[in-house]
């Protein structure tokens, strides 16, 4: 068993699927599910697939909730993707293809290793389809999805907001005083951490760049931020917990922010304590500088990354 891409030529078997009682009963007007295919074949926020047994049996898609059109899905945390599946042949029906359809959808979207959390939407009363689900380890949520946790570390990344502000300042604050301390002198420190007091300044950047955070149990344990031009302003992880995959995951989510916007290069002035971080992660220096805080001037990198094909 197999997924392929999905084509136009695959649009009239579709349409027959979906006019299917069994089917139409839970996925409603067929047409309007061709239309949507046939307009977003090549959208950057879906992928459709046909599943193949020597003769095509059903259809997948999984499209990235933070870009797809506002739905249930729209506040699930940004690497979240939502799926749904049909079996289409009626001789593949009750006999555990919908289980290994998932799973095959499922091993399909861990190969792009980008996302943290996988969601459906199953209509309550759709009893198969709610067992499909557990049979691949979803579990329900309280808003009537059911999740997938691929990383089972509780951290989740969602779009900061001006509330945001008290604790990113805090954290900004409190990490250069206890980690970026350790390679530069105290007088510098105490400059570059009193920015921490500008909400204005703060609240500025986070209505006009890219601002994410990284939550765990509703605390904010780091925080990140792309320009238009592909400037990565912000990386900070929390104090207490450095060394836990919150920076690279917060890096991710930019640089798949940067592609979307047609960023060729991410570039960005990078402290002593962060160089090697970033190095690891493909950026490269472009020089070593002097650049002003407010009354001290901190030594950083300038330094990039070309992702136009990475």
């Amino acid at each position: 068993m197999k997924l392929r891409k999905f084509t136009h030529i695959d649009l009239n078997t579709m349409k027959l699927w979906l006019a299917q009682d069994y089917i139409q009963k839970y996925f409603g007007n067929p047409q309007e599910w061709i239309d949507e295919i046939a307009a977003n074949l090549d959208a950057e926020w879906v992928k459709y697939f046909i599943v193949e047994h020597n003769t095509p049996i059903g259809f997948v898609q999984y499209y990235e909730t933070d870009i797809a059109p506002l739905g249930e899905w729209s506040d699930e945390p940004i690497g979240t993707v939502g799926i749904d599946y049909l079996i289409g042949n009626t001789n593949y029906l009750g006999k555990g293809y919908g289980t290994k359809i998932v799973t095959l959808l499922l091993d399909f979207i861990k190969t792009k290793k980008q996302y943290d959390y996988i969601v459906a939407d199953p209509i309550t009363d759709n009893l198969a389809s709610v067992k499909v689900l557990r049979n691949n380890g979803f579990e329900p949520k309280n808003n009537g999805l059911f999740v997938l946790d691929l990383n089972n570390n509780g951290i989740e990344i969602f779009r900061a907001n001006e509330n945001d502000v008290e604790a990113i300042t805090q954290l900004f604050r409190d990490t250069i005083q206890n980690v970026n301390a350790k390679d530069y002198p105290p007088d510098e420190i105490d400059d570059w951490s009193g920015w921490w007091t500008a909400h204005d300044k703060w609240k500025e950047r986070i209505e006009t760049q890219y601002f994410i955070k990284a939550t765990f149990k509703n605390n904010v344990v780091g925080f990140s931020s792309l320009a238009n031009d592909g400037y990565l302003d912000f990386m900070f992880t929390h104090k207490d917990y450095q060394r836990h995959g919150i920076a690279a995951n917060l890096l991710s989510k930019i640089e798949r922010k940067a592609r979307l916007q047609g960023n060729k290069t991410i570039y960005s002035d990078v402290s002593l304590t962060a160089k090697g971080f970033f190095e690891k992660h493909g950026y490269i220096v472009e020089k070593q500088q002097l650049k002003r805080s407010k009354n001290k001037e901190l030594v950083n990198f300038r330094m990039t990354k070309n992702i136009e094909q990475t």
